[in-house]
């Protein structure tokens, strides 16, 4: 056999093999024509799927970027705050680990060691300040200092002039120590009332993810501004509830979070939900309402007494009976 009549069926052979049509007389132009069709189709799709990776790859860098950018205020620069890379945040197509999972916010990624290192201990909060109210008019705020400094370190010391002021204590639990000792001690003739003074810096966060850890929330509303206290409530069991509580140092900031968070998608794990915040509505959960504090007057004083004393008389009045 020639050369040429080999290389022919060497062409043949490749043909077969391949599924593609050779130069040899067997290969039907219609076939060829088909292969060819499915070949550039081929060619297009893996060059859009290549094409798209490249994007994503691009968009994911952006997002991760902005993690070191100064964030607090307006004047940071807000960063993209739309869904957040990943599984469940709309558009993440690599597999990520579970730690990059949950720490994505927005596009805003914690490392591992900022989640499991210590919170910060803070002193002079606002959960350390207290109110002081019917205070005698002539008292004065040296007094009022001397009171309740053997309780700890005063801060801030504001006397209005008018039977009420303001102090902040270095910590909590002296706080707790100050307003135990001296609510309803007399003061120049007049029950001194102490109550903690309302955190007007700081928000109810809801629809919390089960991952969510104080560290987390403390550490993703930190781009607002300086937070002095995130925590994620759990009930009796210790089991997360799906809200929290972030306090601020400042009103701005709050103000700030309250209005991103409502104006924009805010992420705050691979939980498709989107967190929903409003301002924490005070309340008195320690005290409540006592006899004492409500104002009545004279007459409703009257009826009331007198109703007490009828209560009072029918009671004694079955019990001789029986």
């Amino acid at each position: 056999m020639s050369d040429r009549g080999r290389n022919d069926g060497d062409v043949k052979r490749n043909s077969v093999s391949s599924g593609r049509p050779g130069s040899g007389s067997n290969a039907s132009p219609r076939n060829a024509i088909k292969e060819e069709r499915v070949e550039r189709n081929e060619r297009d799709r893996t060059g859009r799927t290549s094409s798209n990776e490249r994007h994503h790859h691009r968009s994911s860098e952006y997002q991760y970027s902005n993690s070191s950018s100064n964030m607090g205020g307006p004047s940071g620069g807000q960063p993209n705050r739309g869904m957040g890379m990943g599984p469940g945040g709309g558009g993440g197509r690599g597999p990520m680990n579970m730690m990059s999972s949950m720490n994505v916010l927005s596009g805003q990624a914690f490392s591992e060691t900022d989640l499991m290192s210590d919170l910060p201990k803070k002193k002079f909060t606002g959960r350390c300040r207290l109110f002081v109210g019917n205070l005698p008019n002539d008292l004065k705020e040296q007094e009022l200092k001397e009171l309740f400094a053997p309780h700890g370190d005063i801060a801030e010391c504001y006397l209005s002039g008018k039977g009420f002021a303001f102090l902040r204590l270095d910590t909590r639990a002296h706080a707790e120590s100050a307003k135990e000792a001296i609510d309803g001690k007399i003061i120049h003739g007049r029950p001194v009332r102490v109550r903690f003074a309302v955190h007007g810096a700081a928000l109810r966060v809801k629809e919390l993810s089960p991952t969510v850890s104080n560290e987390m929330l403390y550490h993703a509303f930190s781009a607002f501004g300086e937070v002095e206290r995130a925590v994620h409530i759990v009930d009796e069991k210790g089991k997360p509830t799906g809200e929290g509580i972030v306090e601020f140092e400042r009103k701005p900031s709050a103000n700030e979070a309250l209005h991103q968070i409502r104006e924009k998608v805010f992420l705050l794990t691979a939980s498709p939900k989107p967190l929903v915040v409003e301002m924490l509505e005070p309340r008195d959960e320690d005290d409540g309402l006592a006899e004492r504090m409500i104002q009545r007057s004279a007459m409703l004083q009257k009826y009331s007494f007198s109703f007490l004393s009828f209560v009072l008389e029918q009671k004694q009045s079955v019990s001789v009976t029986n």
